[in-house]
């Protein structure tokens, strides 16, 4: 099959009803402009950009960002470019980075006086006499815009069968500052600041308030002794402004929190 050959045009001839074009020879021709070439040559012309759909690409720092501010994995996932393998294998750090918060909240005092109890004394003392099981005691923690950190407990209002209702109490914590404040009725009432509305349900005398919406870490109960943390690696910038300065490794959630048991 012989390439096509190029022409150039000169013009209309002389009767003005046929185009006239040359090769690169000098050999001419005509091309009668006829109501199929007009219609051709006065179309507009499609833009090959407009149906093309730009990609938006997410950054590792902008998931991270969200995961630190309490969205899950599958939402993450719904919502970016991203599976769902591949948003777990960053989220660990975070994961950690959210128990660490936890742990330094539960070693803070309630409240800026001398002699007040450290927040997790101050929960087991609440709701340990009232017949909660302490090993069903769950925590969560996201980081809000202001970079205080949004602290959550959940606990059983009967005898913690799933499906059960569950009570709430939120703080806010202030890492830099080690400063707990009561967001709710729940967290005044475990703090000693408030007494508990009159429930519709309750477990002893423990006030029933809405069910937990987040995933959540446990607790065990124990006294307070931290495990020695392990450098890993770096951490991330956003980290770095919360105070933590090593990536943390850690064996279990309980250990974070409480430490190891001597029997352990």
């Amino acid at each position: 099959m012989s390439e096509p050959t190029d022409l150039r045009l000169i013009g209309r001839t002389s009767e003005g009803s046929e185009l006239e074009l040359v090769d690169h020879s000098g050999n001419a021709y005509h091309l009668r402009v006829s109501d199929t070439l007009r219609a051709l040559v006065n179309q507009p012309r499609l833009s090959a950009v407009a149906d093309v759909e730009p990609i938006i690409t997410t950054t590792v720092k902008e998931v991270q960002a969200r995961l630190r501010a309490g969205e899950t994995i599958d939402a993450i996932s719904r919502t970016t470019d991203w599976p769902m393998e591949k948003i777990e294998n960053y989220a660990g750090p975070i994961f950690q980075e959210r128990a660490f918060i936890i742990s330094q909240a539960l070693a803070t005092q309630i409240k800026r006086e001398p002699h007040a109890p450290y927040l997790e004394t101050a929960v087991a003392n609440q709701l340990a006499p009232r017949g909660v099981d302490m090993n069903s005691v769950e925590w969560n923690t996201y980081r809000l815009p202001d970079g205080n950190w949004h602290l959550t407990l959940y606990y059983p209002l009967r005898d913690g069968s799933p499906g059960d209702p569950k009570g709430e109490a939120v703080w806010l914590f202030n890492l830099g500052r080690r400063a707990l404040s009561a967001h709710d009725d729940g967290a005044r009432w475990i703090s000693g600041e408030a007494k508990p509305k009159q429930p519709v349900q309750t477990f002893g005398s423990i006030p029933q308030t809405d069910p937990p919406r987040l995933v959540a870490i446990k607790e065990d109960v124990a006294p307070y002794a931290p495990t020695p943390l392990t450098s890993v690696d770096e951490v991330d910038e956003e980290a770095k402004k919360d105070g933590v300065t090593r990536r943390i490794k850690i064996p279990s959630w309980d250990d974070i929190m409480f430490g190891k048991k001597d029997e352990d």
